[in-house]
């Protein structure tokens, strides 16, 4: 089997490709052709250390697995990665492992690659202004695969609520470590290629401490933070807006002021999930919804492959993050090594 880390991801996952197996494993998911397995999730210190595995099965490219995630607040101090941990896929005809892949790196694509598959679909196809909420580790794979789906982007504003001065840094650095770190994988032959690098040269990035004026002119909003109370208040959010709330995957986070779910078209990626642990679970809680009343990305891609977007309207896509994503990716991942004979092959 095949060995990946976060380097060789580097050079075998190209976002443009990534988003389209995510898309397929959400349409999968909806057809029955994937299925996931229930989450199992533990918190060894509050808010400060935890760990999540997930498990699934994706029929057509015959593989099942599983990622275990960890998240350790305090390793920064200790000048280690806060996210560390494993996506295991197994062969469907014999059991055998195909492949260890770094899920620190996978996780980074793969939910980048789930927010571009809801924009597609719903956003405005001619969206210019892209807001990001949070400036961690999720935020370069969130504005790249953006980008990737809306090819008329040309500002992105980020707002860290904690810290302008964290904001700021990574609008000066953006545009540089995009091009540096995805635009390499892509095919320089390659239409996707020649368009985001234009993209990217005339991406104008800045940071703001102002959120609500940053929400009043945004076309797409993606939230990628550890939040757990609401940062964005319902009113602020103008017709035609998309927005992905990212950040809510266990118990008790929240990005989005709850009335949202009442008024916006929301989709998720997984109903039961989005429930219990993500951007839903407090209007769950509030009587604004349930479970049965949140449909399901995957159902709509299962339906049409067009862009949904109403200019009166609000969308937003609640992501969990599903196993699916994640051995698709990985799939796609090893697959692409063999071909280039990159990671490393071993024998358990």
């Amino acid at each position: 089997m095949r060995v990946l880390t976060a380097a060789d991801l580097q050079q075998v996952l190209d976002f443009p490709s990534v988003v389209k197996v995510v898309e397929d494993a959400y349409r999968e998911k909806a057809t029955g052709e994937g299925t996931i397995w229930p989450m199992i999730y533990h918190e060894f210190i509050s808010d400060q250390a935890d760990m999540d595995i997930r498990s699934g099965y994706l029929k057509s490219q015959g593989v099942y697995g599983m990622k275990l995630l960890s998240w350790f607040a305090g390793n920064d101090a200790k000048q280690l990665p806060e996210l560390n941990g494993t996506v295991n896929l197994y062969d469907d005809q014999t059991g055998l492992p195909k492949g260890i892949v770094n899920a620190a790196a996978l996780t980074g694509y793969r939910t980048g690659a789930a927010g571009a598959v809801a924009a597609k679909i719903l956003a405005n196809p001619n969206a210019t202004n892209l807001l990001l909420v949070g400036s961690g580790s999720q935020a370069i794979f969130q504005v790249m695969a953006e980008l990737t789906v809306l090819p008329k982007l040309k500002t992105v504003t980020i707002v860290n609520v904690t810290s302008l001065a964290h904001a700021t840094d990574l609008a000066q650095t953006l545009v540089e470590q995009l091009t540096t770190q995805f635009l390499p994988a892509i095919d320089q032959n390659s239409d996707d290629h020649q368009r985001l690098a234009a993209q990217l040269n005339q991406l104008a990035v800045s940071a703001s401490d102002n959120l609500e004026a940053a929400t009043q002119q945004a076309d797409v909003i993606v939230t990628a933070t550890p939040s757990t109370k609401a940062m964005i208040n319902a009113d602020w959010v103008r017709p035609g807006t998309h927005i992905n709330t990212m950040g809510a995957d266990m118990a008790g986070k929240q990005e989005v002021d709850e009335q949202l779910l009442r008024s916006a078209n929301v989709y998720v990626d997984d109903r039961t999930q989005a429930a219990e642990v993500g951007e839903a679970q407090t209007a769950v809680k509030a009587g604004i919804t349930t479970a049965d009343q949140l449909p399901e990305i995957g159902e709509l891609l299962a339906k049409t492959n067009d862009n949904q977007w109403d200019a009166k309207s609000v969308t937003l896509f609640d992501s969990t993050g599903i196993a699916l994503q994640d051995i698709a990716s990985a799939n796609l991942a090893l697959e692409n090594a063999a071909k280039l004979n990159l990671g490393q092959t071993i024998t358990l």
